[in-house]
């Protein structure tokens, strides 16, 4: 045997002497060293998800259908896999967006330092546990719960919401709660803005809130006029659990309406809502992935559409009443002929589609898509490649809208723009940027002359469509809305 063999057999017969010392030290050393303790959920990984994520990844229009507003969801994810792999942080789609392996990298434009991620590979890798979805909050040096991440602004008592929730609310508000729903009346009169348990009544001349309609168990995510106006009805419910709709007998302008009738049959929270013009009926777009049809008088569904294969975010009639459209979270558009509720066409996005809307002649159909791309379709049956035209945006597009004149179609946007174009949606006309957060929701008053937006920031903005100046804001705030109205300045 040679001398190389002879030391080769040595060092193999150590090993295991080697594996028993080296056991031996780590034991002790464990033994010395107390273990770092787990992660703790509610108090270093909760928190920045409600900083970084909850701004955008919550109620029904959640980007890619990935909500946080329970631990449930938290952990199913969206479209590309499960969110959250308890003891598998590798194959958690939630730390491949934060690295950049899945795009776009969450969150957009601002990625996370790697020791945060860390932080959160080290949680999932623990097992994933949740100690609860209330996150702490630091006053005068001592840690106090707060409200959970699914929690938004709530109206005060005065508003009546508690009593019809069951659910005790804060006295005051630290802030505005989103916008998230904007329709103007028939008429032009009003303007009906959706936000946390309410819908508010404003007077497009002067900002006045002239009605607060309380009802609603949770965010207002849509609203919409009957064509004859005397129907208000508002889409909502708890995400998750049931959608709701609120539907108001309209009442005088300024003396108090009914109390709603409140209608639930989704199984999930009603993203979007539509009339259709002449007609005792509304459809329901949910992330329950069907649109459902309803008899405005009965209160019943007569049809479920259950033609898409993720959550519907958005659905709408054409003015003349002969074609209704949804748009999805599998990347479609479905179009339907009302008379026989038949599907007709179908066109496709590169992402999910946020919001769609016809124009005043019901010959287009336009798109906004997560992947801030809007399209611009031909209204009509079978098969389309390609569309019409299509515009792109520095951010994902939340909400677009045509005026009924047919004169003004605008769109508001996640960068917190608003673009102003015309009704044929090929000449671009004005650009505003005075938001101050994400805007959820736009209207055009029904003679073109006016655009109104809603945003992140609790607030109504209101410009001109022949020059681009705003002309007010209103704070939809806890107390009396606050109007700002504007004299200077000059918006291109």
């Amino acid at each position: 045997m040679t001398g190389a063999n002879r030391q080769g057999r040595r060092r193999a017969a150590l090993r295991p002497l080697v594996a028993i010392v080296a056991a031996g030290l780590c034991g002790s050393l464990a033994t010395a060293m107390a273990a770092p303790p787990k992660v703790q959920f509610s108090r270093q990984v909760l928190p920045m998800l409600n900083k970084e994520c909850g701004g955008c990844h919550r109620g029904a229009a959640a980007p890619g259908g990935y909500s946080l507003e329970s631990q449930e969801r938290l952990f199913a994810g969206g479209r590309h896999g499960r969110a959250v792999v308890p003891g598998k942080s590798g194959e958690s789609t939630l730390v491949k967006y934060l690295l950049g392996e899945l795009k776009p990298q969450m969150p957009p434009g601002k990625p996370l330092p790697l020791d945060t991620i860390a932080l959160v590979r080290r949680w999932i890798d623990e097992g994933a546990k949740i100690d609860s979805m209330v996150a702490p909050v630091e006053r005068g040096g001592i840690m106090r719960d707060a409200m959970p991440m699914t929690a938004t602004p709530r109206l005060p008592k005065k508003e009546g919401a508690a009593q019809l929730a069951g659910i005790p609310l804060p006295a005051a508000l630290s802030q505005s709660a989103p916008v998230t729903a904007l329709a103007y009346s028939p008429d032009g009169t009003l303007l009906a803005a959706g936000g946390y348990r309410a819908v508010r009544l404003l007077d497009p001349a002067t900002g006045a809130v002239v009605q607060t309609l309380s009802g609603p168990c949770d965010q207002v995510l849509s609203v919409s006029w009957s064509s004859d106006g005397k129907r208000l009805a508002a889409a909502g419910g708890a995400a998750g659990v049931a959608g709701e709709v609120c539907l108001w007998e309209a009442g005088p302008a300024a003396g108090p309406w009914a109390k709603p009738r409140i209608l639930k049959e989704h199984a999930d929270s009603i993203a979007g809502i539509a009339w259709r013009p002449g007609a005792a009926e509304f459809a329901t777009a949910s992330p329950d992935k069907t649109v459902k049809l309803w008899d405005a008088v009965g209160g019943k569904v007569v049809q479920t559409l259950k033609d898409h294969v993720d959550a519907v975010f958005s659905v709408a009639y054409s003015p003349d009443g002969q074609w209704m459209a949804s748009g999805s979270g599998d990347r479609t558009v479905k179009l339907y002929q009302t008379a026989s509720r038949a599907r007709v066409a179908s066109f496709s996005h590169g992402d999910a589609v946020s919001a769609i809307a016809f124009n005043a002649k019901s010959e287009l159909l336009a798109a906004a898509c997560v992947d801030k791309q809007i399209k611009v379709w031909p209204v009509k049956a079978g098969p389309v490649e390609n569309p019409l035209r299509g515009h792109g945006e520095g951010e994902a597009v939340n909400a677009i809208a045509f005026s009924a004149d047919g004169s003004t179609f605008v769109w508001g946007a996640q960068n917190r723009k608003v673009r102003i174009w015309n009704g044929e949606v090929t000449n671009h006309r004005r650009e505003m940027n005075d938001s101050a957060d994400w805007v959820y929701a736009v209207a055009a008053s029904p003679d073109g002359k006016t655009v109104a937006a809603g945003g992140g920031d609790g607030k109504v903005y209101f410009w001109s469509t022949a020059d681009g100046k705003l002309l007010k804001s209103v704070t939809l705030g806890a107390g009396a809305a606050a109007v700002a109205a504007v004299t200077t300045g000059d918006k291109k």
